[in-house]
Order: structure tokens, then C-alpha cells, then sequence
């Protein structure tokens, strides 16, 4: 899906549910936390929970450089289809870069339950640069 469709989605979403309680988003951003730092495919992860409809768990996370942004992408989409998101309904869209992910994503736990949405950034880790031996 196309960020602009998702955006239209998600909107329509919010529209016609509430946004999850703290206790909802506290639990979707743990077992997102805890499923990135898991996966050994991250140096980095940083997961919060915000205030914004919009973004209510948003996450910044640095990927092992041999990693291709394809792999990463493949791997969000994979955890949030088997893991994350709630089996009632979801929407999602990825923006593919030069050394950079950006995936966004909503979903809705039961045709008159909350909704929780998700905003998350991967960059590639630098390779630390080597140090020349010392004579």
C-alpha cells in the first residue's frame, strides 16, 4: 500500500475508533521492543509511546550493516503480520530507502475496539572505520 492510501486509511480508522488505552499502547510497545532487540538483525532499539493519534508507539532502530534495506523491510512486515499487530484489521506501508526504513502501521483489535498506530525508522549502522596500526 502506498503511503498516501494509508494515510487515507488511517484516518478513516481514527475517524470511526478510539485510540488504545495506555495499557494498550505500554503492551504493543514492549512486545515491539522486545521483538526487534530479539531478532539479532538490530545494534539499536529505541521504542516509545506517544501522545499522537498518528504515532501512538513510535520506534528508531540502527540495522547490522550486512543487512539490505529489502531484508529489513521484509523482516518488519513479517513481524508485524505474525506478531504485532491485532487479528481483527491492520494497514501498513513501508518506504524503502538508501540506508534507511520507514514503516508505518495501524490496526484495529475487533469492529468496536481501539485502535493503536505505529511509526518506525531503521537506519543502516556505520561500520566503524579502522584504525591504522601504529608503528
Amino acid at each position: 500500500m502506498n503511503l498516501m492510501q494509508f494515510h487515507t486509511l488511517r484516518t478513516a480508522v481514527q475517524g470511526n475508533a478510539y485510540p488504545g488505552s495506555t495499557t494498550d499502547v505500554a503492551t504493543m510497545e514492549q512486545r515491539l521492543r522486545d521483538l526487534l532487540m530479539d531478532s539479532g538483525i538490530f545494534e539499536e532499539v529505541e521504542v516509545e509511546h506517544t501522545d499522537d493519534p498518528d504515532r501512538l508507539v513510535i520506534g528508531l532502530c540502527r540495522f547490522k550493516p550486512h543487512y539490505s534495506e529489502q531484508d529489513i523491510a521484509a523482516h518488519l512486515e513479517q513481524l508485524w503480520h505474525d506478531r504485532v499487530r491485532y487479528p481483527f484489521w491492520e494497514a501498513h506501508t513501508l518506504v524503502v530507502d538508501h540506508e534507511h526504513v520507514e514503516f508505518e502501521a495501524a490496526t484495529r483489535n475487533s469492529d468496536s475496539g481501539h485502535y493503536v498506530t505505529i511509526h518506525m525508522v531503521a537506519q543502516k549502522a556505520r561500520i566503524p572505520a579502522q584504525r591504522l596500526p601504529m608503528d
